[in-house]
């Protein structure tokens, strides 16, 4: 069982902080997490931190620093009032299939009660970013940016969200534990 609750304490956000810096390898500040609009995060039942994410509301939006300014940039860009940027998201490797999908889903429904029109995430990572692929069906900007040598951007429309919901549903709680029984399993060493 895990519970969840949106933190607002100091030592929680310098708890989230370690976290993400230790399965992100990016290093976010404390005052990041304490400026954006939504930082929540999961426990196990002795009260660990065993995932999180990130929701902002609140302007600036940083992956638009990131993206170079063309004519084919989106016009939402410009309107990053009726965005939301996704970030932060972590997830400890002990964490079961069924509950990565709930920390997932989490996320959705608070992507949904924001009442946005636009989302927004980013990867620094070609892996992470493969990944985020399947849920967000736009690419905004692929390449280097001011603090990273590679970057991906994504997008997606509100109406996109169930989409999500589905595609979270059918990874974790369909496609991972089909494989997970499909594996060999290990012969015990004698």
């Amino acid at each position: 069982m895990i519970n969840t609750h949106l933190i607002s304490q100091e030592k929680e956000f310098e708890m989230f902080a370690k976290h993400y810096m230790e399965a992100s390898g990016n290093h976010t500040s404390v005052e990041h997490f304490k400026r954006i609009s939504t930082v929540r995060v999961f426990t196990n039942k002795q009260g660990d931190m065993i995932g999180g994410y990130t929701l902002n509301t609140r302007l600036p939006i940083r992956y638009f620093e990131d993206v170079p300014q063309t004519a084919s940039t989106p016009s939402f860009v410009d309107q990053a009032n009726d965005v939301i940027e996704t970030g932060g998201l972590w997830v400890k490797n002990e964490v079961n299939p069924f509950y990565r999908g709930l920390i997932f889903l989490y996320s959705v429904w608070d992507m949904q009660k924001s009442n946005k029109r636009y989302i927004i995430s980013g990867a620094k990572h070609p892996k992470v970013a493969k990944i985020q692929s399947i849920a967000f069906p736009n690419k905004l900007y692929e390449g280097p940016i001011k603090n990273a040598d590679y970057a991906c951007i994504f997008y997606a429309k509100r109406h996109y969200l169930p989409v999500q919901a589905l595609l979270i549903m059918n990874k974790y709680w369909l496609i991972d534990p089909i494989k997970n029984l499909m594996r060999p399993k290990a012969k015990p060493s004698t």
